[in-house]
């Protein structure tokens, strides 16, 4: 007797759903992304300015402010917020991860911000770096719409972060629908 490959295939997915296991290992999306081609521009990181924000130098000797899309990390130069936690960690990984690397930078729906920063996606050997912040524990999912093309993958990770209490989630009621409350004791 023949079965449907589709039929066991839909089997064996409901019965690990019910079981309750989970589709994402070691904190990593299920799936290999990959980035819209379309929407790809090439530089390198000339500078790192916090977390989440960095300074980068394309081929014809422009350079753009680059603030990355969906996260947000804690401050480390804001005038009013000073360094809040983690904030430093996040710039330190930044930039031993992103300094002096070729990126390619992958625009959404909005290009640019209020600021006049370019709105992008980094992408840093075939991987998706924003993610990687996530990951860690060194940022939070910020959505602003139109900008949302991994916001589902973020917010999955997000709450694997937020369950294994890693980095910005360590700190009990630190981080919020808004930012950081930086009016909690730290200690």
């Amino acid at each position: 007797m023949k079965t449907n490959p589709l039929i066991s295939f839909s089997f064996i997915l409901l019965i690990l759903i019910i079981g309750g296991c989970s589709i994402v290992f070691k904190n990593h999306s299920s799936t290999k992304l990959s980035p819209d081609k379309s929407k790809i521009t090439e530089g390198y990181v000339k500078r790192v300015i916090d977390g989440d924000t960095i300074l980068v130098a394309f081929k014809n000797n422009r350079e753009e402010r680059v603030r990355m899309i969906l996260i947000d990390t804690p401050e480390t130069k804001h005038p009013h917020l000073g360094v809040e936690p983690f904030g430093p960690e996040a710039s330190k990984y930044t930039k031993e991860k992103l300094y002096g690397k070729e990126v390619q930078l992958e625009t959404d729906v909005q290009q640019r911000d209020k600021y006049g920063r370019l709105l992008a996606y980094i992408w840093v050997n075939g991987e998706l770096y924003n993610e990687e912040l996530i990951n860690n524990g060194l940022a939070r999912v910020a959505v602003f719409p139109p900008n949302t093309k991994y916001v589902r993958i973020f917010r999955s990770l997000q709450a694997i972060a937020r369950k294994k209490k890693i980095g910005i989630w360590s700190i009990k009621d630190y981080v919020n629908d808004r930012g950081y409350n930086t009016d909690i004791s730290f200690k």
